[in-house]
């Protein structure tokens, strides 16, 4: 599987950081062209990132993993074409939390040293999005 992952300082504590970065309808308003479906989110729950563009629709069906409130979770990409995991790790630093993403990532009938060749594009467009969701 291809693999990024950033750190990022976020202002707030962690568990303000938290409910923004879990917060569903972000993710609808800072990615273009998604709506994220499902919720509330918890360990065991489902929840999907639709994508559509005209007649085209990707589901990114996603499983959360693991859930350790304001501090760590981590969720996997169950469903095609886009499967792997996602680790988001949050820790306090000052006034401020220091938020560590992690992601791997395939997509069906993509070679994975192909993928990997898309890994600087997908980690700053993920930054941005991260970014976006868990700005105050």
């Amino acid at each position: 599987m291809a693999e990024f992952w950033f750190d990022v300082l976020v202002p707030g504590s962690p568990e303000q950081v938290w409910a923004r970065l879990w917060d569903l309808d972000r993710h609808t308003a800072a990615i273009p062209l998604t709506t994220t479906l499902g919720g509330p989110l918890g360990a065991g729950a489902d929840f999907v990132a639709r994508t559509r563009l005209g007649p085209l629709r990707v589901d990114d069906e996603m499983h959360v993993r693991e859930w350790e409130p304001h501090h760590r979770a981590v969720v996997d990409k169950v469903g095609r074409p886009l499967g792997g995991r996602i680790t988001a790790t949050l820790r306090p630093a000052g006034p401020d939390t220091r938020l560590r993403w992690e992601q791997r990532y395939a997509v069906t009938g993509v070679p994975d040293a192909l993928a990997a060749l898309a890994a600087p594009v997908v980690r700053a467009a993920y930054l941005r999005a991260v970014k976006q969701i868990t700005r105050p």
